[in-house]
């Protein structure tokens, strides 16, 4: 009995600072992120454009490394209010919109489109209907697809609810909700109807041969289901 004691507590002592290493790597890597973070929100709150694109870059490069995650609500915050950047979150001098910077929310809508659930995808809708630059509104298609719909299907309406109510769309923004369209009711079967109307609504539209393929080829991948 004393030998199988002897035995455990061994065994127990040779992995006990596997534990403790293991466990200090993760508050580390944790403490690291908070400051960055923390480091990035006055970066980007107080510097001018091209800080702001900078911390984007940053959180794109280190993405994966730094295991950023929808559960990193400061981060998703910050991601959020770049994406409003001179849209619904506007700055005046003079009566002139001084910080209306498309590419900033462009970028934006990318770590938006990385960090995924719920918040991203509401930032994302709200990005769609409210943004006015063509380039920021069809990169939300593609990232609403990256994000996923909800159970409810509110990306989806949201695409369909912009693009009827749009006024001789951009080409490059039909040709993202073609691709937003097909990717999001490939993944949710309850969205397959509205799909297949919209598709079918574009393809017959008054579009050049490249987008009325796109939506013809989009119906035809649908069709396979």
């Amino acid at each position: 009995m004393k030998s199988i004691i002897k035995s455990i507590i061994c065994v127990f002592l040779f992995f006990l600072p596997i534990f403790i290493f293991s466990e200090t790597i993760e508050e580390q890597l944790l403490q690291k992120k908070e400051q960055k973070i923390k480091t990035y929100i006055y970066q980007a709150k107080s510097g001018e454009r091209d800080q702001k694109i900078d911390v984007l870059d940053k959180i794109l490069s280190e993405f994966d490394e730094m295991k950023y995650s929808e559960k990193d609500k400061k981060l998703v915050e910050l991601t959020i209010y770049l994406s409003e950047e001179g849209s619904t979150r506007k700055e005046f001098e003079n009566n002139r919109v001084i910080n209306d910077f498309p590419d900033v929310r462009r970028k934006a809508v990318k770590v938006l489109a990385k960090i995924k659930g719920d918040a991203a995808r509401d930032a994302l809708i709200n990005v769609l209907i409210n943004d006015e630059d063509s380039l920021v509104k069809a990169e939300s298609c593609l990232a609403l697809a990256e994000v996923g719909d909800s159970a409810t299907g509110d990306a989806l309406r949201a695409l369909v609810y912009v693009y009827r109510r749009t006024y001789k769309p951009d080409p490059n923004f039909v040709m993202a909700i073609i691709q937003a369209v097909q990717k999001i009711a490939k993944s949710n079967y309850s969205s397959y109807g509205d799909a297949i109307y919209i598709l079918s609504e574009i393809q017959m539209g008054n579009y050049n041969r490249q987008i009325r393929e796109a939506a013809y080829n989009a119906l035809q991948e649908l069709g396979k289901k």
